[in-house]
């Protein structure tokens, strides 16, 4: 499966349908400082704070699209950029997402392409067991702190990262684990719950077709989420 050419053909729809092709309007990406991002909130540990990664930012007539990457580059881009850029490199994915999530926005198709601030990362956790339900194994792609928190308290859980500062460390009692025991946790677990950060580092296509419902969060999927039919949490997403 493709996605990247599925995802490149559904914006191709749009930019013929909507007649973008050809405008000299810009899609300008940035990487965001982590204040920027995602504000002040109360904990320090998410890994845009602690330097892991950046939030891409797109932003096209005045909508904004989001993409979180561990590369990024600060460039402008034509919408028939997008169309023809390669896209085999986490810096040019997540100008492409970021540009995709700016460009659905601003056409209506998608909600949720920005990231949360302050306190609200912390209420979306809380949000999360009225989704995935008590009692549930559930297999964490990608280290989000608030989240391991709430789901150490009403599941199983086991947590996947690849930032190696993290993998062996305890975190609300749990242990993460390094990107080699996936395969292994993915036939452990009832739910795979992942960072939409996989669209942009090319992991996302790993936990589909597994037989076990995948459900992705974050503000990266907005727009793929919609075009590939995939299940998406992001609950105070703006």
């Amino acid at each position: 499966m493709d996605i990247y050419k599925e995802l490149r053909n559904a914006l191709a729809r749009e930019v013929e349908r909507h007649h973008l092709s050809g405008q000299s309007i810009r899609i300008r990406c940035k990487a965001l400082s982590a204040v920027e991002a995602i504000g002040n909130p109360e904990h320090d540990d998410y890994p845009i704070i602690k330097g892991r990664e950046v939030m891409v930012e797109a932003t096209f007539q005045g909508s904004r699209g989001q993409a979180f990457a561990d590369e990024y580059e600060n460039a402008d881009y034509d919408v028939d950029d997008l169309l023809t850029m390669a896209l085999t490199s986490n810096t040019q994915r997540a100008s492409f997402i970021a540009g995709l999530n700016a460009i659905f926005r601003h056409l209506g198709l998608c909600d949720k392409t920005v990231h949360c601030k302050d306190a609200e990362p912390l209420e979306c956790a809380t949000h999360l067991p009225t989704v995935i339900g008590p009692g549930k194994k559930v297999l964490l792609i990608g280290h989000q702190p608030r989240f391991l928190e709430v789901l150490a308290a009403h599941s199983q859980v086991r947590a996947v990262d690849m930032d190696a500062d993290n993998i062996g460390s305890r975190f609300s009692g749990v242990i993460i684990e390094p990107p080699e025991v996936t395969e292994e946790a993915i036939s452990w677990c009832d739910l795979i719950f992942a960072t939409g950060s996989t669209l942009v580092n090319g992991t996302l296509t790993h936990f589909l077709d597994t037989g076990k419902p995948v459900l992705f969060f974050g503000v990266t999927l907005s727009a793929a989420a919609r075009i590939l039919n995939l299940e998406s949490y992001c609950h105070c997403g703006h």
